[in-house]
């Protein structure tokens, strides 16, 4: 079962989750962001292929992160009404969950806290947020990350980095 609570607190305006077995290759202090990510036709290669996914926030700050399995319900959908929809394919067992800021110098270590472990596989990302009760983005700001399995990668139809605004 996938579920799994975690806080970050976040630089820049954007999160990322990648296989920490398909981006083996990124040698550690290498600037992933300005080589392989920046451009929205880098971006989108990625999250096509699903081994490195992000999506813009808007803003930094504190955010709660909320992975579940599956799909989400009724409830949730209507109490975090603005989401997004990727994919990512797992190899190894490991997904790291970083701030879009960490990609300008790559670091292998990411702490404990910011990793989750789910069998190998490509996975359904369905994202969603809504605005803090303060009013204020970022600030404890909820987001919910569901996660159902699925046979094969889906088309994906992002051009760029996916807007979870």
């Amino acid at each position: 079962m996938i579920y799994k609570n975690m806080k970050i607190f976040l630089d820049g305006m954007g999160l990322v989750l990648y296989s920490n077995e398909a981006m083996h290759y990124v040698k550690e202090g290498e600037d992933f962001l300005t080589n392989e990510f920046l451009l929205p036709e880098q971006a989108a290669k990625h999250i096509k292929k699903g081994d490195i996914v992000g999506f813009n926030i808007g803003t930094g700050g504190e955010f709660e992160i909320k992975i579940r399995e599956g799909y989400p319900n009724y409830e949730i959908s209507k109490q975090y009404p603005i989401s997004i929809r990727l994919a990512i394919n797992v190899k190894g067992n490991i997904i790291s969950i970083v701030d879009f800021l960490w990609l300008l110098e790559w670091c292998n270590d990411v702490p404990e806290e910011q990793q989750i472990q789910v069998e190998e596989g490509i996975y359904h990302l369905t994202i969603l947020t809504t605005k803090p009760y303060s009013g204020i983005w970022g600030d404890n700001q909820v987001i919910y990350i569901f996660m159902n399995r699925l046979k094969q990668m889906p088309e994906l139809s992002w051009n760029g980095i996916p807007q979870l605004l």
